[in-house]
């Protein structure tokens, strides 16, 4: 069965002032993939994944996700961002929320957001079924209010039951160590059921001992099909569970293939430059 195409980045280019960071990447990823991103600091693997979540404003070229390009200013990036996770070096979790409010903010807000919508389009056609012959029908509102937040708790406490971590729900941020907040926050990008999750280097802020269990569990969603892009410096990592490598150098990706090819038959200077100082 083939695969499907869930996001396609042709020509993308990111300036900063007069200084050119990306130099018209291509990447396409396919349902299910897992594509590791690696590279020397500074070489725009971090403004590529910025820049597919329109966390930066593309410079040139084309985000395409579900049928609509993400770089165009016109396309409404909320709504595509909901099925987009990202999880970032520093955690970016809300220090004044518990965790357990932590995972569940985005998706009550946006149900929340969703049912004012349909409600507001409903009292429109109210007024308009006045005057007409054959009245609309009204639009499903959805679930009450009080429904989503136990809907998402229940949802939240499902995930963090999955990763052990389901005591830490009334704790917040600062209760718990490095290695349990990255775990949060993968899991705050899962509540949301996304297509697709970004990982820009998830593990670099962590000590050595708590990268193993962010790794593992980055592994079990890659075993899960969880189609995601990965930043990362952890080689051992993307040559056992990626699917795909791209060497970033410059802003440009200088070299693409399977770990095998990368890892053991490099064929730019600069890709086996690189891998002589990391392996």
């Amino acid at each position: 069965m083939e695969k499907q195409l869930v996001l396609s980045v042709k020509n993308l280019s990111k300036k900063f002032g007069n200084t050119q960071v990306l130099k018209g990447v291509d990447l396409d990823v396919y349902e299910g993939d897992v594509v590791a991103i690696i590279g020397p600091s500074g070489c725009g693997k971090s403004t590529l994944l910025r820049c597919i979540n329109c966390l930066e404003d593309p410079s040139g070229g084309s985000i395409m996700f579900e049928g609509e390009d993400l770089a165009d200013m016109t396309v409404d990036i909320n709504i595509h961002r909901q099925k987009i996770g990202m999880v970032f070096q520093q955690f970016n979790l809300f220090n004044n929320l518990s965790v357990l409010d932590n995972i569940t903010l985005a998706p009550i807000v946006i149900a929340k957001k969703k049912r004012r919508k349909a409600q507001r389009k409903n009292f429109l056609i109210k007024i308009g079924n006045v005057f007409r012959k054959t009245p609309k029908p009204l639009l499903d509102v959805g679930k009450p209010i009080s429904q989503i937040k136990t809907d998402a708790e229940a949802r939240a406490m499902e995930l963090l039951k999955t990763i052990g971590l389901e005591e830490k729900a009334p704790s917040y941020p600062s209760q718990i160590s490095g290695g349990q907040k990255q775990r949060v926050a993968i899991v705050r990008a899962l509540a949301m059921d996304p297509k697709v999750i970004l990982f820009d280097e998830p593990t670099s802020a962590l000590d050595p001992e708590m990268v193993g269990e962010v790794l593992d569990l980055m592994k079990d969603l890659a075993e899960e099909g969880m189609t995601m892009v990965v930043v990362t410096h952890e080689m051992g990592f993307a040559r056992e569970v990626a699917d795909k490598i791209l060497f970033m150098a410059d802003g440009n990706i200088e070299e693409a293939g399977t770990p095998e090819e990368i890892f053991n038959n490099p064929q730019s200077p600069r890709l086996q430059q690189f891998l002589k100082c990391v392996l």
